[in-house]
């Protein structure tokens, strides 16, 4: 195995002899002068083949134990699902557990919506998803509210390879039109282009396809104690909150329904993430 990159010490990318690029984990394993050889594989902790590159810059935003945690619940849910993960799930599952036993230690209380109807018709991905949270909520000592089931459910879901959200396939237009339709509301507000290779803007698109999903099932984020984030959020940047109303606007047009301020909260934290860059700058916007 050739470490090809470093990422801290104990994460690097690596080539296999195969020529197959892996995310490798284990102790000591960025040190060395790269490129180098590892020839003891009792060092790798945990490999992570065909890995999204987009995702590679999770490696330096998550801890490792967050990784290693999430990888071992993947690990335990994977023989009881009929079918094959994407292997980018340990990856999208850590980045949506990160951000929500943060959210939780900074009191973001923001109540996200249970589906009855996903419960319904996946009962056993939400019996797993309702294991997966009583599993987080005691490694990390949180309490999340019932709605992470529901959205755990749809990762493990939208990861089943070879399955098909009925949903998604009915509406994939409405959604990939609607994505578009905002990008162009950010992009012509802030006078930029996004960078769509951008991780970022892979999260915003998963949020914005969500989004719809709710709307087609009548669902809401639920009012919560977000007030004063709320608040300060739109006061601190208030380019940021413009420019998600005016997305507020188009998506009325939409669905006829505004949007919460649950929902307003979560798309100034997307819009933030996107255009905290340096060619952003001359509008105001600096990083949280």
């Amino acid at each position: 195995m050739m470490i090809v990159k470093k990422i801290n010490n104990n994460v690097a990318i690596g080539v296999d002899g195969n020529g197959h690029e892996v995310v490798l984990f284990g102790k000591g394993i960025g040190f060395g002068e790269l490129p180098y050889s590892i020839n003891d594989m009792s060092k790798i902790e945990r490999s992570f083949y065909d890995i999204d590159y987009r995702y590679y810059n999770l490696l330096s935003e998550i801890p490792e134990n967050m990784f290693l945690f999430t990888s071992r619940i993947v690990d335990a849910i994977e023989s009881k699902i009929d079918g094959n993960l994407n292997p980018n799930l340990v990856f999208i599952l850590a980045d949506h557990i990160n951000f929500a036993v943060t959210r939780y230690h900074k009191g973001m209380q923001i109540s996200l919506p249970y589906s009855y109807e996903i419960e319904f018709e996946y009962p056993h991905l939400t019996k797993l998803a309702k294991w997966i949270v009583k599993n987080i909520n005691a490694k990390y000592q949180v309490c999340l509210d019932k709605g992470e089931v529901t959205s755990i459910t749809m990762h493990l879901l939208n990861a089943l390879e070879g399955k098909t959200n009925q949903d998604d396939q009915q509406h994939q237009s409405q959604i990939t039109r609607i994505i578009k339709n905002v990008t162009k509301i950010i992009e012509d507000y802030f006078g930029i282009v996004l960078d769509k290779n951008d991780f970022n803007y892979f999260r915003f698109k998963i949020h914005l396809k969500y989004y719809v999903l709710r709307k087609e099932n009548n669902e809401e984020f639920m009012d919560g104690n977000i007030d004063e984030l709320y608040d300060n959020m739109k006061n601190t940047y208030p380019d940021i909150y413009n420019c998600v109303y005016n997305i507020d606007q188009y998506l009325y047009k939409e669905f006829k329904k505004s949007c919460t301020s649950n929902e307003l909260l979560y798309l100034m934290i997307h819009v933030t993430r996107l255009c905290t860059r340096e060619d952003c700058n001359r509008k105001g916007i600096t990083s949280a």
